[in-house]
């Protein structure tokens, strides 16, 4: 695997956390660093995933709207033509 050096600055405290955070863990603190990028990265996706999912959400619920209206406009036509007297129907076909 190919590597390149990257210098990032962080505050003492910062560095201390990582370094024992590294020892803790029996890694380098480089790898505590490559860890966590890897993490955010994974995090990105999960807000991708998160926002796919609240706009299936709404399309779901703006269909399951247009669908109640088709067939509360569908009830009303059959009505309609149900109230009409059915001689009218018998001469029109």
């Amino acid at each position: 695997m190919k590597t390149e050096r990257m210098t990032i600055l962080v505050t003492p405290a910062q560095k201390q956390a990582n370094a024992t955070k590294a020892r803790k863990l029996n890694v380098s603190a480089g790898e505590i660093i490559r860890r966590a990028v890897e993490s955010y990265r994974h995090n990105d996706e999960e807000i991708v995933l998160a926002a796919l999912a609240d706009e299936l959400d709404r399309s779901a619920k703006e269909a399951r709207h247009a669908l109640k209206d088709a067939l509360t406009e569908t009830r009303r036509t059959i009505a309609h033509f149900a109230a009409k007297p059915k001689s009218r129907h018998l001469k029109a076909a």
